[in-house]
Formats: structure tokens, C-alpha cells, sequence
């Protein structure tokens, strides 16, 4: 089964649960049995569903840049420009301050948006598993296939919002009427990541390894297995899981062609979202990129605009000249010793003119090296310093740097900022430090991550109680952030 790339049907917003606000808590349209009868009679509509559930993923890691917030700008690596005055709180400066971000708490303080991903999934789980066989061009296989990619977007969906968050409201079946959507608590971690397993576990066995990399795959679901069992510190499994994802084909790509990462369907990509440029439909845009753009890349960008490399990290970890670094950074145009990331800076002007652009670069949500540095930790946890300091090292190599022979903690945290240096703009590196309970061993955020801020999770973002309560009396705030 292959998904029909139908650009107009990408903007489903009005087809599936994903119209206007019905004033709940998990932000739903109503739907009527009239409606499923008339929906759910063929493969085609399964897979139209299919395809807004992925426009609803790219649309909610979008929204105000808030992917790069939450991995980036919350970790300290990347420093907005003066345009953005607003983060100025939840960044490095103010000591990540995540209470107070005006004009973004509709995203970085409400998992609304991740909710209708959810409750999409969960129609397409539901409805799908009742359909006939024979409404489906391919039979069973495209029927599980459909059931496989909902089930990953789900357990993708889940995992995202509890690194971001902490607890969820674990919601495993359609709603369909949300004005008697009963008052929910906060499912603990354990509940939603063993959910999210089983998901997986569905979609691994149901899944090709596949060649289109905006979309499920066996190769993506294991992977999606191996950070799970990493988050809950089961390394055993973890490794195992990137053992099976390595089974994909992947390879890391030539430092001479280090940028193809982002261009799509690089042979290092293991998932990834589709936002490249066409003359038809929508996924591609230039607002959420364009962060990272100069008036080198877009005539009469201004500074103020632009979000450089922070200072302190490039002086920290990059000041051994490297390869990877140079191919995917550039001086501001005002002052050469400031550096922006040009990850993403493959711009498409239309209309004839400098103004209407698009940038022409996909998001990587999961791509080979990540797997390598992760199986790098989960050695180190089980007792193989060889194969994870091997691991570091094939990173490190690729990148332009030579050997390190650490070990013990030193090794640990190595690995960390291999991470942090290899997937700078990637929306990983706040997780990293959660996962890797490295908030108060490292100088430059132990400084800010009290031990009253570790005990009560302050890492994590707190909720807007304020839209969110009165819609739902059992919901409660993060520990720290009821108190901050």
C-alpha cells in the first residue's frame, strides 16, 4: 500500500475532526453516525484520513516554531533575535523561565493541537479495524497498513507530549461528541509509554520498511521502540530496537553531502516530515524555517529577525574546527564571529519576486545518527564502554574530528554533547538532558535547574490552567510551575 500524494486532500482540516473549536478541552467537531456511514466505505477515504493525520502532526510541530522551542531554545543552543522579544523568558537568559511566554502560550503551554492528531488516529483505529477486507484495494495488508501508520502517529503523538509535558490525559478512543467528554486526570508515564509500546509493536509488525521517509515505516517504528525503552532507562531493549531499526538499509551520509539530510529521502533518514515546496498544495512554508534565514539567503531579512548559534555553546563545543560545522553554519551578515544554522536554508522564490518564498527543506524527526549515538548511550548503561566510545567515535569521524579515548562519566557526557553538536536545530537536546538526568552535572544548566526545579520536573512546560482547568476540573498543573 502506498499513499496517494493527493496535495489538495492534505488540507483536510474540514473533513476529519478538525474544524472549529467546540469549546472542550480536546478541541473536536462533532460527528454523527450519518457522518461515519458516509466516510468510512473504502480504502480511499482510510487513506485521506490518513493523510490529515500527518497534516495535523507537521501542523502541530509548526505551530510558533514550537519544535525548536522546546528542543533548542529551552536547552540553550540556538539565541533569538530581537524580533522575538517575547522569548526572551523561556530562554537561556532568564533562566528558562517556562511560565511566562506571552502570545505563545497557545502552543507551548496547550497540547490542544496534539489532541486532534489523537483523536484522528483513534477514528482511524476504530473505524478502520470495522471495515470490511474488501473495501480495501489490497485487502488485509493495506487495511493493517492504514491501522500501522495510526498507530504510530499515535504512539509518536503521546511520546511527544509526555517529553514536553510530563503526564498526559491518556485518551485511547474517538470522541465523538465533545460537548460529554467526561473531566479527565493525568494518566502516569508508565500507562501512556506502555500504550505507546503496544502501538508500536502493531505497527512493527504490520509496516514495509517502505522508501518514502514522510511516512510510517517498519524501520521508523522500531526506532520510535528504541527511544521509548531509552526514556524509561531500559536500555537493554533500547538496544535491542536500534539493532532491528539498523536492519532498515540506513547509512550516514558523506560529510560532502551532509546537507541532503534535509532535502528529503536522504539515505540517513529513518522519519521525517514532508515540507518541501511545490506550486501545489501547503506543506511547505517559509515561517517556520525562516527563523534560521539571513538577508544572505533572503535580500533584506533583518538581523533582529534571524536566530543565531547561541554564543556561549559555539565558543564551548565548537571551537575545534570541524567539517559538519562548516557545512551547516554561516557568519551573520553583520558580524562574521556570530553564526547563524543553515540546516534549512534551501530557498525557493515564486512570483517573481524576493518576497513570496518558500523554504525547500524537510523536518528529520529520526535519521540514522541519532540511532548511533542513542545505541552509544544505551552501551554505556550496559556496561559496553568499547562499543558506545565506537559509536561516539563514528560520529565524531564523519564529522571532521579525530578519535577520543574517554571513559567512565567523562565518556557519558561526551556522548551527550555529540548529541547536542550533531542534532543542534533538531528539536532534541532538552529531551536529551532529561533522559540522560544531566541537569545538575553540567555547569552551564546546573546554574539554573535547582534541586527544588529537578524534584518537582521543572523541565517540563507547564499548562495553561487558565484555558485548560475550566474545561476539564480534574486536570492539575506540573508540580514546579504550581508554585512558579
Amino acid at each position: 500500500m502506498k499513499f496517494k500524494y493527493i496535495l489538495s486532500v492534505i488540507g483536510i482540516s474540514s473533513a476529519l475532526m478538525l474544524g472549529s473549536s467546540c469549546g472542550k478541552y480536546l478541541d473536536l467537531t462533532p460527528q454523527g453516525s450519518t457522518y461515519d456511514e458516509v466516510f468510512w466505505i473504502d480504502g480511499a477515504n482510510v487513506n485521506k484520513a490518513t493523510l490529515g493525520a500527518y497534516a495535523l502532526l507537521r501542523d502541530g510541530l509548526r505551530a510558533d516554531r514550537s519544535y525548536f522551542i522546546f528542543g533548542d531554545i529551552a536547552s540553550g543552543l540556538l539565541k533569538t533575535g530581537a524580533d522575538y522579544w517575547n522569548y526572551a523568558d523561556i530562554s537561556k537568559g532568564k533562566g528558562y523561565k517556562f511560565s511566562y511566554a506571552p502570545y505563545l502560550e497557545g502552543s507551548v503551554m496547550d497540547w490542544t493541537r496534539f489532541y486532534k492528531i489523537i483523536n484522528q488516529c483513534n477514528l482511524i483505529v476504530d473505524n478502520t479495524t470495522a471495515m470490511d477486507v474488501n473495501l480495501f484495494v489490497d485487502g488485509e495488508d493495506e487495511k493493517n497498513q492504514y491501522i500501522a501508520n495510526a498507530k504510530f502517529l499515535r504512539a509518536y503523538t503521546y511520546f511527544y507530549m509526555q517529553r514536553v509535558w510530563g503526564d498526559v490525559l491518556l485518551v485511547k478512543e474517538p470522541f465523538k461528541d465533545p460537548q460529554n467528554i467526561p473531566d479527565m486526570a493525568r494518566s502516569p508515564q508508565s500507562e501512556t509509554l506502555a500504550f505507546c509500546k503496544e502501538d508500536l509493536v502493531f505497527a512493527v509488525a504490520n509496516l514495509n520498511q517502505g522508501d518514502n521517509k514522510s511516512f510510517a515505516s517498519k524501520g521508523a517504528a522500531n526506532a520510535l521502540l528504541a527511544q521509548v525503552y531509552a526514556w524509561e532507562h531500559d536500555y537493554v531493549n533500547a538496544e535491542k530496537y536500534i539493532a532491528e531499526t539498523l536492519k532498515g538499509g540506513y547509512a550516514l551520509e558523506d560529510i560532502k553531502d551532509y546537507k541532503k539530510i534535509w532535502q528529503g529521502d536522504s539515505q540517513e533518514s529513518i522519519f521525517e516530515i514532508n515540507m518541501l515546496y511545490a506550486e501545489t498544495g501547503r506543506e511547505w512554508s517559509k515561517d517556520f524555517f525562516n527563523a534560521f534565514l539571513t538577508s544572505t539567503n533572503v535580500p533584506g531579512k533583518g538581523i533582529p529577525s534571524v536566530w543565531e548559534i547561541d554564543p556561549e555553546f559555539l565558543e564551548s563545543e565548537f571551537k575545534t574546527p570541524e567539517a559538519r560545522f562548516d557545512a551547516i553554519s554561516a557568519p551573520m551578515p553583520n558580524n562574521g564571529k556570530q553564526k547563524v544554522l543553515q540546516k534549512y536554508d534551501r530557498v525557493v522564490f515564486y512570483n517573481n519576486n524576493t518576497t513570496d518564498y518558500a523554504v525547500n527543506n524537510n523536518l528529520v524527526l529520526i535519521r540514522l545518527a541519532d540511532m548511533i549515538l542513542l545505541r552509544a548511550e544505551a552501551s554505556f548503561k550496559n556496561g559496553k564502554s568499547s562499543v558506545a566510545l565506537n559509536d561516539l567515535n563514528t560520529i565524531r569521524n564523519r564529522a571532521g574530528l579525530k578519535d577520543t579515548i574517554l571513559s567512565g562519566e567523562p565518556l557519558f557526557e561526551e556522548i551527550f554533547r555529540e548529541r547536542r553538536r550533531e542534532l543542534i536545530g533538531e528539536g532534541t537536546t532538552q529531551f536529551d538532558l532529561i533522559r540522560m538526568n544531566l541537569f545538575d552535572k553540567i555547569d552551564e544548566y546546573s546554574v539554573y535547574y535547582t534541586a527544588e526545579r529537578i524534584a518537582g520536573q521543572g523541565y517540563y512546560w507547564p499548562l495553561n490552567m487558565r484555558a485548560l482547568l475550566p474545561q476539564n476540573e480534574k486536570l492539575t498543573q506540573n508540580l514546579y510551575w504550581a508554585n512558579h
